[in-house]
């Protein structure tokens, strides 16, 4: 319990005290959090991102877990602002700003001034010491393209491209927003590539079924599936979408389990057998598990973008649409984690704190 008895300046500079110690204390946490995410603990587990698991480890809210993670990424640039923050010298939101100031450019006279001046002042320097030119502005505009190429048989597409300082922004913005909660898979080449690439993929998905909210499915599409060569590979040859690329066991199963989808069974010119062109979960059924669930079940999950009821036991192994067979999944737990990555849902942990299990634990692991 505080004691009010002391003077107001005792109090403040006891609050000050504290707030240096939880800088040092967050530092150490960020040495911690950059440890794990090297280990990629958020793979071990099946978690979105690093800031999802964070939050579900340390019981903080998603604002906070971000915040760590932002902190251990920028600040390992720069060890003498991160060793200000350990030695108790500035607070964690100061240490923030002075690395965005000094990623700006700004010389070590500007940051070692900014200290005397307030957030909102940091922010203002660093955006002052951004130089442009309108020569460098028109030939940035000038370069700007964009190209999208697919392999022989379209089942990778490459792309590539330039875009001038503005119009990146936007780009960047929609991609970063999108992919806030989509997963930081770690790696020393590209630890946010797999994240922006998945945020690319779902606003180009909002483009075409105008719909990012809670139910939104793939539009409707025609799979043919060779019956012999799909038979004796056990789906890895044989199947692919209408005037499309060639498609496996894992993206069949997840049209099959989320689409609108008409599946066509051929044999040479014959065709054996053709299901209705309908969504494969009924509508009602669809809305009363969403109802239910409220939104993602994965622990620690709070993403409520596309969210998708998914099949516990998968359509391939005879499971049902009975709403005892489904739980609600966001469009990233369900997408990439279990039909893109191959976890699968732990059936005894929680109903609203389901667990994923790692492909390497259920033995669908490639070799």
């Amino acid at each position: 319990m505080v004691d009010t008895t002391t003077s107001i300046d005792s109090r403040e500079q006891e609050l000050a005290a504290c707030e240096r110690l939880i800088g040092r204390l967050r530092s150490h946490q960020m040495d911690l959090l950059r440890s794990l995410d090297a280990d990629r603990v958020t793979a071990l587990d099946g978690s979105r991102s690093l800031s999802d698991w964070a939050s579900a480890r340390l019981d903080v809210s998603h604002e906070t877990a971000r915040s760590l993670v932002a902190g251990a990424r920028r600040l390992v640039e720069f060890p003498a602002v991160e060793n200000r923050l350990s030695e108790g010298d500035i607070t964690f939101d100061r240490a923030l700003a002075t690395a965005d100031l000094a990623r700006s450019g700004a010389s070590d006279e500007v940051v070692e001034h900014s200290f005397g001046f307030d957030m909102a002042g940091v922010r203002r320097l660093a955006g002052r010491h951004r130089r442009l030119t309108r020569t460098s502005e028109t030939a940035a505009f000038r370069d700007r393209h964009f190209s999208i190429q697919p392999s022989l048989d379209e089942s990778v597409w490459k792309l590539w491209g330039t875009l001038p300082g503005f119009e990146g922004t936007i780009v960047e913005k929609a991609l970063a927003e999108r992919a806030d909660s989509f997963p930081e898979p770690g790696g020393p080449r590209a630890p946010r590539s797999a994240a922006r690439a998945d945020a690319l993929v779902s606003l180009a998905q909002d483009a075409l079924t105008g719909d990012s909210n809670a139910g939104g499915g793939d539009p409707m599409v025609s799979v043919f599936v060779d019956a012999e060569l799909a038979a004796s590979s056990a789906g890895e040859v044989g199947a692919e979408i209408a005037t499309g690329p060639r498609v496996g066991p894992n993206t069949l199963e997840r049209i099959l389990c989320e689409g609108r989808v008409q599946v066509i069974v051929t044999d040479g010119d014959w065709i054996p057998a053709t299901s209705p062109a309908t969504r494969t979960i009924p509508p009602a059924t669809r809305r009363h598990v969403l109802f239910r669930d409220g939104g993602c079940v994965i622990d620690g999950c709070s993403s409520r973008y596309r969210l998708q009821p998914h099949h516990i036991r998968p359509r391939s192994e005879g499971g049902a649409h009975d709403a005892e067979n489904l739980a609600t999944l966001c469009w990233y737990h369900h997408h990439v984690a279990i039909h893109g990555e191959g976890y699968r849902l732990d059936t005894e942990s929680p109903p609203h704190r389901r667990r994923l299990i790692h492909p390497r634990v259920h033995g669908t692991d490639p070799p």
